[in-house]
């Protein structure tokens, strides 16, 4: 729930819309989900039968069905009741009890201070400015228990400010060949949400209390990181 006049709505659609039909039924093969790939993060970062997870973003759930089977409880969070709508049907027909749905945004979701072990975001960070990721960052770290985890995925670019127009249009030649999003749909990515350089990322989640444990920078426009909560902020 926002607290205060001056609070960005981030339940406000901006670029992409995702509760949009067609996005919705196309989003895990435009994605390129890989149920394998979702397996490898939740081993490196340490995902046990104690834990409990909140993926934030969580779309078609994907992702929260594979880290369910393996914690005590996950909670999926997105701003689409569409998205939240396969993920629930999806988490139900794999025999899953143990996930709740909250349909909020990284500034709204509100669970009670320390009662979360891991934290994790794939492709939806980028829907806030900078300036709302680092309240962003404040909030998840203080939802973590000391020493939890936060995992971020996303769009990242690793690249010097003057070669963002080349890697922009590299970007945008790799996901039209790729994957079936359109040059159009691309360009609202870029020019509407808020993709940010890897230098940033970096500084915020230092500056919000995070220890990074490591980075993997896949080429000039994606990057995982995970960190420990190092402090309360």
């Amino acid at each position: 729930m926002l607290t205060t006049d001056w609070m960005y709505d981030d339940r406000r659609q901006v670029g992409i819309d995702f509760a949009e039909p067609e996005q919705v039924a196309t989003y895990d093969t435009r994605q390129n989900v890989d149920v394998a790939d979702d397996n490898a993060i939740l081993d490196r970062i340490g995902v046990a039968s104690h834990h409990t997870l909140a993926d934030l973003g969580c779309g078609t759930g994907v992702f929260l069905c594979e880290a369910a089977k393996r914690c005590e409880n996950a909670i999926g969070v997105d701003i689409s009741p569409q998205m939240l709508s396969v993920a629930k049907r999806r988490c139900a027909d794999a025999g899953l009890r143990n996930v709740g749905f909250v349909q909020e945004g990284f500034l709204g979701f509100d669970p009670a201070p320390g009662s979360l072990d891991i934290v994790t975001s794939k492709f939806a960070f980028h829907h806030l400015p900078d300036f709302w990721k680092a309240k962003a960052l404040v909030r998840i770290n203080r939802m973590l228990k000391p020493g939890g985890v936060f995992f971020l995925r996303d769009v990242v670019f690793s690249v010097p400010p003057a070669a963002i127009d080349t890697a922009v249009e590299d970007w945008i030649g790799w996901m039209t060949g790729n994957t079936g999003y359109s040059r159009a749909e691309v360009v609202t990515h870029v020019r509407d949400e808020h993709s940010t350089f890897d230098w940033i990322i970096e500084g915020l989640l230092e500056r919000s209390g995070f220890k990074i444990r490591w980075r993997e920078i896949d080429g000039p426009t994606y990057a995982d990181f995970c960190c420990e909560k190092a402090e309360a902020v």
